[in-house]
């Protein structure tokens, strides 16, 4: 099932996108488009919550061959949420010259709010979903350590810095390259967050911030 939009003046036509077959997907693929824009390819996905869960994570693959692209996403707010029945337009972006002749669009994880899983996981989303926990929860204990030892104006400092490609979690060794990947993204969420909310003169907003739940699977199911 697919809709193809305006081709740009510099193709005969956009690629076709169609959908992997979902018999048993809590996270269905209800339509796709193709449209473009100079420089870009991008495909959107329309995608609706089929079950009786709530939704806190998902994977959504466009394949493509060599330019396969995975939209991972990790739903840290309650608002964010993909409700029972709910239905979400997902983009998926490719450069011009990336553009295939065709993608296949598939679900390949969901993550409920009661924290069980669903599908094949072909692109470790579970490991990239840990490690983002276990990077951000490192990331609130060390602020918190600075925070007492020195104060909100050398927490400040510490998250103007960007994360390091060689920042790792105790055990980094054992884990998957995407768990790697998402404990820095976890770490750098942090630092974003308080970057973005927080005066710098004042620690007991910066304490209140570093006490609030990461993402979802630090709250209780509803």
């Amino acid at each position: 099932m697919q809709a193809l939009l305006a081709a740009p003046q510099s193709r005969e036509r956009l690629p076709a996108a169609s959908i992997a077959s979902q018999a048993d997907s809590p996270l269905r693929i209800v339509n796709t488009f193709t449209e473009s824009e100079p420089g870009l390819f991008r495909v959107r996905v329309m995608a609706q919550n089929q079950s009786q869960k709530r939704i806190r994570a998902y994977a959504i693959l466009a394949d493509a061959g060599a330019y396969s692209r995975s939209d991972f996403a990790n739903l840290t707010t309650p608002a964010a949420v993909f409700q029972p029945t709910q239905i979400k337009t997902i983009d998926i972006s490719f450069s011009e010259s990336e553009a295939p002749a065709s993608v296949t669009v598939s679900v390949d994880f969901v993550e409920f709010d009661d924290g069980s899983t669903w599908g094949a996981d072909s692109h470790h989303s579970r490991d990239r979903l840990a490690g983002q926990r276990a990077g951000a929860k490192a990331e609130r204990l060390r602020l918190r350590g600075l925070l007492k030892a020195r104060g909100s104006s050398a927490v400040f400092d510490a998250v103007r810095e960007e994360v390091s490609d060689d920042a790792k979690g105790e055990g980094a060794g054992k884990h998957t390259e995407e768990w790697m990947q998402g404990y820095r993204n976890g770490v750098g969420s942090v630092r974003h967050r308080l970057r973005q909310n927080l005066p710098a003169d004042n620690p007991a907003r910066v304490e209140g911030e570093l006490a609030k739940p990461f993402d979802l699977s630090e709250e209780q199911p509803q």
